[in-house]
Formats: C-alpha cells, sequence, structure tokens
C-alpha cells in the first residue's frame, strides 16, 4: 500500500510538469514552453543543480521527462521508504506563500529574489531594514563630464542564525566557510523590484543541501 502511494504521488508530480509542456500531435519530443511551465523555468529552477539543469536540457521524449522529473524529487526526499514527500510538500507549500507574498509587476512571487529565498530557506527568524548609500552618476549638463554622486538605497535584511538552519546546510557552511553565528542575506527594498545584493551563496548551499543522494 506505501509503496502504491508513493509510487502515485510520483507519477502526479511527473503528470504535473507533463500538463505544462506542449507536446505536438503525435511527437515524442516535448516542447519547452516560453515562460514559467518548464521544470527549469518555473520555481523548481531554484533547487536544479547545474548538472540537473544541463541534463534537464537535453531531453528529447516524454518517457525521458517523466524518469527525470520522478529522479528529481527522488533525490530531495528525506524518508524515500515512505508515503509521500516531505520535501516536496514544503517546497510547494513556499512557493505558494511566495507568490501571494512577493509578486512583482508581472512576475510571480516565486521568482523573485525574496520569493527564492522563501522557497529554499523558509521565512527568516530575524527580518531587518535599513539604508546604504551607494554611488550614482548624475549626467549633469551637455557637454560637461558626468559626476558621481551617491544615492541613499531602502534595504532588507534577512537573519538566519546558524542553529535553526537544516543540519544539511550547516555541514556544508561548516566544510565551505567554517563556524558561523548566521548567515544573511541582504536585498535592495524597492517597492518596484527587490533585488538580492548580497547572500547569493548561501541559496546556492541550499539548493545543495536539499540533494540526500
Amino acid at each position: 500500500m506505501a509503496e502504491g502511494k508513493r509510487g502515485g504521488w510520483r507519477l502526479a508530480a511527473a503528470l504535473a510538469v507533463l500538463s505544462s509542456l506542449t507536446l505536438g500531435c503525435g511527437s515524442t519530443e516535448p516542447r519547452r514552453p516560453a515562460s514559467g511551465a518548464g521544470l527549469d523555468e518555473g520555481p523548481t529552477r531554484w533547487l536544479m543543480l547545474p548538472d540537473e539543469e544541463h541534463q534537464y536540457r537535453r531531453l528529447r521524449t516524454t518517457r525521458e521527462v517523466v524518469d527525470f522529473v520522478e529522479e528529481f524529487w527522488r533525490r530531495r526526499d528525506p524518508e524515500p521508504d515512505k508515503p509521500g514527500n516531505p520535501f516536496a510538500k514544503t517546497f510547494y507549500e513556499r512557493v505558494e506563500a511566495a507568490d501571494r507574498l512577493y509578486s512583482e509587476g508581472g512576475t510571480r512571487g516565486s521568482l523573485t529574489d525574496r520569493g527564492r529565498a522563501l522557497v529554499l530557506l523558509g521565512p527568516p527568524p530575524v527580518l531587518r531594514y535599513g539604508q546604504k548609500k551607494v554611488p550614482a552618476w548624475n549626467p549633469g549638463r551637455a557637454g560637461a563630464p558626468p559626476a558621481v554622486q551617491t544615492q541613499t538605497v531602502p534595504l532588507e535584511t534577512w537573519v538566519y542564525p546558524f542553529a535553526e538552519l537544516t543540519p544539511e546546510l550547516q555541514q556544508l557552511i561548516l566544510d565551505e566557510e567554517g563556524p558561523v553565528p548566521e548567515i544573511v542575506l541582504v536585498f535592495t527594498a524597492d517597492p518596484r523590484r527587490t533585488d538580492l545584493i548580497d547572500g547569493e551563496k548561501y541559496l546556492k548551499m541550499a539548493a545543495r543541501a536539499a540533494v540526500r543522494r
């Protein structure tokens, strides 16, 4: 019974991806959609490692896509011998939350920088706001050389105490950086667009830490 439920979940996940791929009539070659639907174009892109992205882009048949999707989630299943996949469940819950909280213009929230952070690390235990002066160009009058000035940029900082990270991510950080009390992500806090300006390495580590085998 457990195996049946687990197999059914994996098939459902694979079919969900396949349903978003437009297939030519009678063709076995999945065509990538224009935006947001492929495994490497929606929020699952944040989980894909470089070798997986390379492999995914080389897939040609529907069967290859199904096998890839099943293996993709199996590698991230912390309890492969039990029904369901707790990691995938948490991932899609975070995607839903990011879509509600962080949409920017025509971009869904889970595809923004803050959405990526929420999907990979969860909500920040500590949230800070501040400002920073950065260089800005002033073109000046016609014929005059441009002048370098400064402008104040609002910042949003997400802080994750080391002790609250997953054991897998903790180990990666210890291996590559040594002991740290916390990890910090810094975003520009413009209402129209929020960009990550510090902490990219931790998001990449979180994606690697998600792979269990």
